[in-house]
């Protein structure tokens, strides 16, 4: 059976940046210019003070893993090769964010792993990885 390939995703005014970053190979993330706090995802009002003024700044992509498991069946068409992990990533200059850690095998994949930001460009998309 062929592989499935995901549909690209759709953005809205909100997402739009963070996925034009992607396809730049680099992480945009929007920050409240009142108090700093980082908004992802993100939105039209900073959860911290409300303030609705922002800009997007540009993130290193290195972190630790905080967490991970391991699917062992496929779980959705665009994962066919088991086992595949999904994991959550504290960025040392942001938010979590939930990705797939490659190149690891289940018994190299730990928590306090650092690493760092890869990208698999897709057909019209490109998507966050890490390594």
């Amino acid at each position: 059976m062929p592989q499935q390939r995901a549909a690209p995703p759709t953005s809205d005014l909100w997402s739009r940046h963070y996925a034009e970053g992607l396809r730049a190979h680099s992480i945009l993330l929007q920050h409240c210019t009142d108090c700093g706090r980082i908004r992802f995802p993100a939105g039209p009002s900073c959860p911290g003070c409300w303030s609705e003024r922002f800009e997007w700044k540009l993130h290193t992509g290195s972190g630790t893993v905080l967490s991970f498991v391991w699917y062992m069946l496929p779980q959705h068409p665009r994962f066919t090769e088991v086992p595949y992990n999904v994991a959550m990533v504290r960025l040392d200059d942001g938010p979590v964010l939930v990705s797939n850690i490659v190149g690891v095998g289940i018994d190299d994949l730990k928590v306090g792993r650092r690493v760092t930001a890869t990208f698999a460009d897709e057909d019209g998309f490109s998507v966050l990885l890490f390594q």
